[in-house]
């Protein structure tokens, strides 16, 4: 769900938010699909005013249509929706610009604003003057972010190398020098931030947590569960003040039961002594994953209020959208008060509107971005046997285990295992099988074969990747070093994948089954007798460093007990 809050905000300011959703719509780039909207009914068609752009702007025949003093036109706010999403996005952002330069000196008049100013002209080079330097600071804010991948630490360094792709440039044509400004230009940069805010904490383990000022006014965290930016800038020209503070808060991991939520929150204030007007926009999303990992339904609901202060005189405005997945939207005027003009209210209707449709694309996207690339399921792959070493022809079952980053618990759905690269091949090969999930894949008939086989799981609470290569050749060798208290190992096992024994040294010695995982039993002085289970975990394959932990009980000169031996293991020469 959506929740969408716009204080009256001056006349500046409600342009500002009409643009701002707009601009949105451009950031996101992508067709919002108006049938549930019934966009492209025939009724929609029928009731909306021949011409609704005309020139690059909202024409006054269309803005009439939209409320009509009492009840907001459905019909006419769908068929804008439709056509403005149908526009290039250098069309769609003039039109916002336009838009929002409108309802900007709408609020500006009504609030007294333009008054205090002398009038329209000065009311439009005060608030261009004053955004200035918040216009500077915001078109720097998503390429720094961009270029500042979270790394877990407490501290952030904007010197960060920037990843290709992101850092979109903020050019935007500024129609009467009044496009990025407020509400409009805060879209934009939400819009163009949302993504690599949420992707920068995409390679985060389970309790890895990132907090730091990214650059001044600009505040970011980052955690598996949960991705933030805050932002509060400010500017000031001929006795015009503007403040703008922005929260977004992402939950893109979705839980048990496939929900996930994210917030969007803008406040934006213009004023002049005792003269001016606040926006506050307030925007919720809930939505719902299906067993595949994909978005199933999502609900949005938007609630824009516009208020400014004047003497006490008070004007108002509460506008609601919802947008569920399937049925009709809702929009839906809640109350004004004081002098609010019919314009004013026309203004912010669609405003607001395109604002939900714009930006509930975009953050949806960002959603299923983070949990697609593997961000919140550990995709964890065994298998009996190698990779490395393998027996030219071996056939080895290898167990998927997708666990969710977020609680550990298993997440369900299904895994495939598919053959990338190389030779010979994997069983079954890209079919999904419940999770946990076996297969088996068969080496290649030859020494010195390799082959790649990428797994992935899928399931209402995201995406589980993993990758695993098999080589046939050399036993893979390592230095096992460490034990429990007494018991001390520092040996070389030729092949572990073979049955091998570890020794102490005057203590006793170990068999163990072999593989990466298994059984062993001890044996050695004053009676000593230990089995158990251990298991051997490995970076990338039987070529890197990894651990063995192995957990026994068994009895020492008559008295029972039990113990876990933790083990370092090193790659080694291949033994003669």
């Amino acid at each position: 769900m959506v929740t969408l809050r716009v204080r009256s905000f001056s006349d500046r300011r409600r342009s500002l938010v009409v643009g701002f959703v707009l601009a949105f719509a451009l950031a996101a780039a992508a067709g919002c699909g108006g049938g549930d909207d019934g966009v492209s009914s025939r009724a929609a068609v029928e009731a909306a005013p021949s011409v609704l752009i005309e020139s690059g702007r909202v024409t006054d025949e269309a803005l009439a249509a939209v409320f009509d003093g009492e009840s907001v036109n459905r019909a006419v706010v769908s068929a804008f929706v439709a056509e403005v999403m149908a526009l290039t996005e250098e069309e769609r952002l003039a039109i916002a610009a336009d838009l929002s330069r409108r309802a900007e000196l709408e609020v500006a008049r009504l609030s007294g604003l333009e008054a205090a100013l002398g009038g329209t002209a000065a009311t439009e080079a005060a608030l261009t003057g004053a955004w200035a330097p918040v216009n500077e600071a915001i078109a720097g804010v998503a390429p720094e972010l961009a270029a500042t991948p979270l790394d877990g630490d407490a501290s952030l360094s904007p010197e960060s190398t920037q990843p290709e792709g992101f850092a979109r440039p903020m050019a935007v044509p500024a129609p009467n020098g009044m496009a990025s400004i407020g509400l409009l230009l805060g879209g934009m940069g939400l819009g163009l931030m949302v993504d690599p805010l949420v992707s920068s904490a995409n390679n985060f383990t389970k309790d890895q947590y990132s907090e730091g000022t990214l650059s001044s006014g600009v505040v970011v965290s980052g955690a598996v569960e949960q991705s933030t930016l805050e932002m509060s800038f400010d500017g000031t020209q001929d006795g015009v003040a503007v403040k703008f503070n922005a929260t977004v808060v992402v939950h893109p991991c979705p839980d048990p039961s496939g929900n996930f939520d994210m917030t969007a929150k803008i406040d934006v204030k213009t004023s002049k002594g005792a003269v001016g007007s606040n926006a506050a926009i307030d925007m919720k999303i809930n939505g719902q994953v299906d067993d595949d990992a994909h978005i199933a339904s999502s609900t949005t609901e938007a609630n824009t209020q516009w208020a400014d202060f004047a003497g006490g005189k008070g004007q108002f405005l509460d506008y609601t959208v919802g947008v569920p997945s399937s049925g009709d939207s809702t929009f839906a005027v809640n109350r004004t008060g004081g002098a609010v003009s019919t314009d004013f209210v026309r203004m912010a209707v669609l405003m607001s509107t395109m604002f939900v449709y714009m930006v509930k694309d975009k953050m949806l996207q960002a959603a299923e971005n983070a949990w697609s690339s593997g961000r919140c399921v550990d995709l964890k792959v065994t298998p009996s046997a190698g990779p490395d070493g393998l027996d030219p022809g071996q056939v080895v079952s290898v167990l998927a285990e997708p666990r969710s980053k977020v609680d550990g618990s298993p997440t369900g759905g299904n895994v495939t295992a598919t053959l990338k690269a190389g030779v010979q091949s994997v069983e079954p090969n890209g079919s999904p099988v419940p999770a946990d999930a076996n297969s088996n894949y068969t080496a290649g008939p030859e020494q010195d074969q390799s082959g790649t086989v990428a797994y992935e799981s899928r399931s209402k609470r995201g995406v589980g990747k993993a990758e695993v290569t098999f080589n046939t050749g050399a036993p893979a060798a390592y230095l096992v070093v460490g034990g429990l208290q007494d018991w001390q190992v520092n040996m070389v096992v030729c092949d572990i994948t073979k049955p091998f024994t570890l020794e102490s040294p005057g203590v006793g010695v170990a068999e163990f089954s072999g593989g990466l995982s298994g059984t062993y039993s001890a044996t050695g002085v004053f009676n000593f007798s230990y089995a158990g289970t251990y298991q051997v975990i490995l970076s990338d394959g039987l070529g890197s460093p990894g651990t063995m932990s192995g957990t026994s009980s068994g009895q020492i000169a008559g008295q029972a007990g039990s113990g876990t031996e933790n083990y370092v293991l090193t790659p080694a020469e291949p033994c003669e």
